[in-house]
C-alpha cells in the first residue's frame, strides 16, 4: 500500500513538471533509501487526518543540528499508518486528545535562510474534530 501511495505521489510530482514558478521548486528527498529530486507543487485542497497524540521526531535547526521534538502525526483518510509532519499547519491550533480531519492546501515557499523551496501546509477548513 505504501508503494502505491508513493507511486501516486511521484506521479503527481511528475505531472506537475510544467510549473511556471519563478524559483527553483525542486527539493531533494530520500524515498525508499534513494535520494531523488522532486518538484514541490501547489495543491489547492486535500484532506488529512491528524492523530490525537503527537509523536517524538527529529527536527533540523537553522544551523543544521538535529533536535528532538514533538510533531503532529497525519495520514490521508484512506491510509492505515501515520507519518510525522516536520512543521506546522498554518492557521491550525492543535489540541491533544482530539482526532481531526482537515482540509489543507500546500504551497511552495522559499526558505530565506537556506534558499530552498519547501512545502508549507495551510488550513482551509476543519472538517471534523472528535474527542478520543
Amino acid at each position: 500500500m505504501k508503494k502505491l501511495a508513493l507511486a501516486a505521489l511521484m506521479t503527481t510530482f511528475a505531472l506537475s513538471g510544467c510549473s511556471t514558478m519563478g524559483m527553483d521548486n525542486e527539493r531533494t528527498m530520500v524515498v525508499e533509501g534513494q535520494t531523488m529530486n522532486v518538484k514541490v507543487i501547489n495543491i489547492p485542497s486535500f484532506e488529512v487526518e491528524i492523530a490525537p497524540r503527537k509523536a517524538v521526531c527529529d527536527l533540523m535547526t537553522a544551523n543544521g543540528t538535529k533536535v528532538e521534538s514533538e510533531c503532529l502525526q497525519y495520514r490521508q483518510t484512506y491510509q492505515k499508518n501515520y507519518t510525522t509532519l516536520n512543521g506546522n499547519i498554518q492557521g491550525f491550533t492543535y489540541e491533544p486528545n482530539y482526532r481531526y480531519v482537515l482540509d489543507v492546501r500546500q504551497e511552495a515557499m522559499m526558505n530565506e535562510t537556506t534558499n530552498m523551496v519547501k512545502p508549507v501546509w495551510i488550513l482551509n477548513e476543519v472538517v471534523s474534530k472528535t474527542a478520543e
